[in-house]
């Protein structure tokens, strides 16, 4: 009788340990939560890959854009020197004859950023030498020359871009 019951209390115990311990399967409504949140996880990292992309691609418009600038400035500038120095031209020309107007002493105009001529952060120099060359606008577009320039201007708008 003694091992009956010892029998039967650890059978007791058995069948109890089975049932409380294992875990049921997860029910139908977590099973689409579950794959929600897989679905959820995958869109996230294609997002954040996209979002990496458009920021990188806005970072260089931005540089092209404050380049196009900065080199449309500092060629004003080179028009206006050799503007003003066809004026000093006109008027050396117009010196034997006063009655003919004369447009004056002329100035340099400067465009600058932080400080420094936007030319010569360039490393443009510009020049009032007279009669006025070309000089600086052939510096202005050396470096559209470039192997270098070229190849990653033609990459960059031949790239599709999203």
């Amino acid at each position: 009788m003694k091992r009956v019951l010892v029998l039967l209390a650890v059978a007791g115990v058995a069948v109890y340990a089975t049932t409380a311990w294992s875990a049921s399967g997860p029910t139908p409504t977590e099973k689409a939560l579950l794959k929600d949140v897989a679905t959820l996880k995958s869109q996230v990292k294609k997002l954040q890959a996209q979002v990496k992309t458009a920021n990188a691609d806005i970072n260089t418009v931005g540089s092209l854009a404050a380049t196009a600038v900065l080199y449309t400035v500092c060629s004003d500038e080179l028009a206006s020197d050799a503007l003003q120095g066809t004026w000093q031209i006109v008027d050396q020309s117009s010196a034997a004859n006063p009655a003919v107007t004369k447009f004056g002493p002329q100035s340099p105009i400067t465009a600058t950023l932080q400080g420094q001529d936007i030319c010569a952060a360039g490393g443009i120099t510009r020049s009032q030498v007279l009669p006025p060359t070309i000089a600086g606008y052939q510096a202005l577009l050396a470096g559209f020359h470039s192997y270098k320039l070229g190849n990653a201007l033609r990459a960059y708008l031949l790239a599709p871009h999203k």
